[in-house]
C-alpha cells in the first residue's frame, strides 16, 4: 500500500502554489506561466526539481529572471518551499486510517515525487514519518511518478507483485501509470472516500478475492 504525499496527506497542491503566489505578490496564472516556461519543452513544472537535477535555489534564480520585468516578486523564489508549507495542514485522519491498515498487516510506503530542499517542511508535518515501513522520493531515486520504472522500484521494494500494490494519489496520471502496471489505484478526492475505497480493498484481500 503506498501512498503519495503533496494532495493527499496535505490539501490539494493548487493551494499550495496559490499560496506561494500571494506571498510573491504575483498573480497565479502568472506565476505558473513562467514556471512552465523554465521547465524543458513536454516536462511538468517541478519536474527537475523533483527528480534533483536542479537547486530549488537555481531554480528560483531562473524563475525570478522569468518573471521580470513585469513581476518582482516580494520573497526569494529560491526559498519556495518555505512558502509553499506555510501553514499547510496535514491530513491526519487520512494518515490514521492507513496506519490502521497496517496495523492489520498490511505494508504502508510512501511514494513521492519530492523535492530535497521541502523535505525539512515534510517532516515538521508528520511527527510519525517512521510509521512508514517504506520510503521513496523522487529526488533521491531519480525517478518520478508516472514513470513505470518508479512503480516497478516500488514493487521490487516490497518484494510483491504488481497485483498485490496499492497507491492513493491526487493525480490521474499517476494512478493510470500505475493501474497500467497491474496496480489498484484510487484517485484522492476527498479523505472519508478514500478510507472506504482502501477498506473495500483490504477486505478483498482478506477475503482471499
Amino acid at each position: 500500500m503506498w501512498t503519495d504525499f503533496g494532495g493527499v496527506l496535505t490539501p490539494p497542491i493548487d493551494d499550495a502554489l496559490d499560496r506561494v503566489a500571494d506571498a510573491a505578490g504575483i498573480p497565479a496564472a502568472e506565476l505558473y506561466g513562467a514556471m512552465l516556461r523554465i521547465a524543458p519543452p513536454g516536462h511538468d513544472v517541478l519536474e527537475q526539481l523533483e527528480l534533483g537535477q536542479v537547486s530549488q535555489a537555481a531554480w528560483g534564480r531562473e524563475l525570478t529572471r522569468e518573471l521580470a520585468p513585469d513581476w518582482v516578486p516580494r520573497i526569494d523564489l529560491g526559498r519556495f518551499g518555505d512558502h509553499w508549507y506555510a501553514d499547510r495542514p496535514f491530513n491526519t485522519a487520512l494518515f490514521d486510517g492507513l496506519l490502521a491498515a497496517k496495523r492489520a498487516g498490511f505494508g504502508l510506503g510512501l511514494l513521492t515525487n519530492s523535492v530535497l530542499e521541502w523535505e525539512p517542511h515534510r517532516r515538521a508535518m508528520i511527527s510519525d514519518h517512521g510509521e512508514f515501513d517504506l520510503v521513496i522520493r523522487s529526488h533521491e531515486v531519480g525517478l518520478r511518478k508516472p514513470d513505470p520504472e518508479i512503480y516497478r522500484l516500488a514493487e521490487r521494494s516490497f518484494g510483491v507483485k504488481p497485483a498485490r500494490c496499492l497507491l492513493i494519489d491526487d493525480l490521474a496520471a499517476n494512478c493510470a501509470a500505475a493501474q497500467e502496471r497491474g496496480w489498484r489505484a484510487i484517485l484522492h478526492r476527498d479523505t472519508a472516500t478514500t478510507l472506504a475505497e482502501v477498506e473495500e480493498w483490504r477486505s478483498g484481500w482478506s477475503s482471499g478475492s
